[in-house]
């Protein structure tokens, strides 16, 4: 048996269209290719918009959502492998496949949901890290928003001895997040029984449903779907084509990477909640409301630590959510935009919505809700792509792959859907 219960397809090297074939699949045992790009994917599992939800749900309904935490994050072990592979197998990006695969009406409508899913992480990510300079040093949000994008367009612009250390400064971010997010539950005063009992799936109602949503579109993020099969391509250094045994043992590589990188983002997330399970119900209002709430009962260090954890992931996923846009332009449009100017549209949302007087927290939430509202529109091509035998070969979705997939997205549809009935 393959990876994830993939089966071994009778076809040879799969069609990978105008692109070469990839070569070198694999990395090391240390250190597998497959390795920085589920770390680099995972920082948008711990994004501003997380802490929003997962601070909000902790703070009004106790250990009551970590049940939706855990499904989440096992869901997105499995969608991000799809994408991993995706890339890895073919050499192209879900959004160049996506625009091949449905054009006319349906590519438009793909390319629109995309750029859409774009523009709310980009909401998140700004408004996020504007916050977290407000709680550190008082700065205005408007400004805060400015200095978010400013730091990465420096960071995207950033080279030395002719190499980006984009990569560098996200892994570094992200180890700062789940650091500071396990400390607090360290100091925190948690109810292990509760805890545990939390895992088991119970009823949802009034602004748990409504939370429940939020965090799968926080958690299980469709934008990562596009950054991880674009960041996991292959590349053609002129070597023999990989052996079926070869792109086996990458696929088992690719396996091994995601989990480890979204048990590590599903760790921070069930951190905010816990820690946030112990403070009193008013601190779930807002980030900042949840922020002085722990001052008073944690001490300054405690709330500080929250703050740059929530500045680190502002800042972390603002950088991913640049190469994302990029990745969604030159796959649906087939021609690139500039980082900057890019960036500088991307702040415009976030700006309008800071001017308006709308709640920063309010405005975390909601965006993760129309993210869940959109990933069906990501997923659904993802695993048809997926599971086409003549374009995957050897890594072809084994049927128990695509139920499991198929029964996420039914999920999320179908939270969606309760959402929509029960009106809010």
């Amino acid at each position: 048996m393959s990876p994830m219960g993939e089966r071994v397809a009778d076809t040879e090297a799969p069609a990978v269209g105008s692109k070469p074939r990839e070569h070198r699949l694999g990395g090391t045992l240390a250190a597998p290719r497959t390795l920085v790009p589920a770390l680099l994917a995972a920082i948008a599992y711990v994004d501003p918009g997380n802490f929003g939800v997962n601070i909000t749900s902790g703070a009004e309904h106790g250990y009551e959502l970590v049940w939706v935490v855990v499904f989440a994050s096992c869901s997105a072990m499995l969608i991000q492998y799809l994408a991993a592979k995706l890339g890895m197998v073919t050499g192209r990006s879900l959004a160049e496949h996506s625009s091949d695969r449905y054009p006319g009406i349906g590519r438009l409508l793909l390319w629109a949901q995309a750029e859409l899913v774009v523009i709310m992480t980009d909401l998140a990510e700004i408004v996020g890290g504007a916050i977290a300079l407000r709680l550190l040093f008082g700065m205005p949000l408007t400004a805060g928003a400015v200095c978010v994008t400013v730091f990465s367009l420096v960071v995207l612009a950033l080279k030395v001895r002719g190499r980006s250390h984009f990569d560098s400064v996200v892994l570094v971010l992200l180890v700062v997040i789940v650091g500071s997010l396990v400390w607090q539950v360290l100091i925190a005063d948690v109810d292990s029984v509760a805890l545990l009992e939390s895992v088991v799936p119970g009823p949802l109602g009034g602004s748990a449903a409504l939370l429940a949503v939020g965090i799968v579109g926080a958690t299980v993020m469709p934008h990562a779907l596009h950054f991880h099969s674009a960041a996991s391509r292959g590349h053609d250094d002129g070597s023999p084509e990989v052996t079926e045994v070869e792109r086996m043992r990458t696929g088992r590589q690719a396996v091994r990477s995601v989990v480890l990188a979204m048990t590590i983002a599903g760790i921070a997330n069930v951190c905010l909640v816990v820690f946030s399970a112990a403070l009193p119900s008013e601190a779930g209002a807002s980030i900042e409301t949840a922020w002085a709430a722990l001052g008073e009962q944690s001490g300054q260090i405690a709330a500080t630590m929250l703050a740059v954890a929530l500045l680190a992931s502002g800042l972390a996923s603002t950088l991913v959510g640049v190469q994302t846009g990029d990745v969604v332009m030159q796959g649906f449009v087939r021609r690139p935009m500039s980082p900057f100017l890019r960036r500088t549209l991307a702040v415009v949302p976030a700006l309008v919505i800071l001017g308006l007087g709308v709640e920063p927290t309010s405005a975390l939430v909601w965006s993760q809700v129309v993210l869940s509202f959109a990933l069906p529109g990501t997923l659904i091509p993802l695993l048809v792509l997926t599971s086409d035998r003549r374009l995957m070969g050897v890594l072809v979705n084994h049927r128990v792959t695509t139920a499991a997939a198929t029964l996420v997205t039914a999920v999320i549809v179908g939270l969606c859907g309760y959402l929509v009935v029960t009106g809010f």
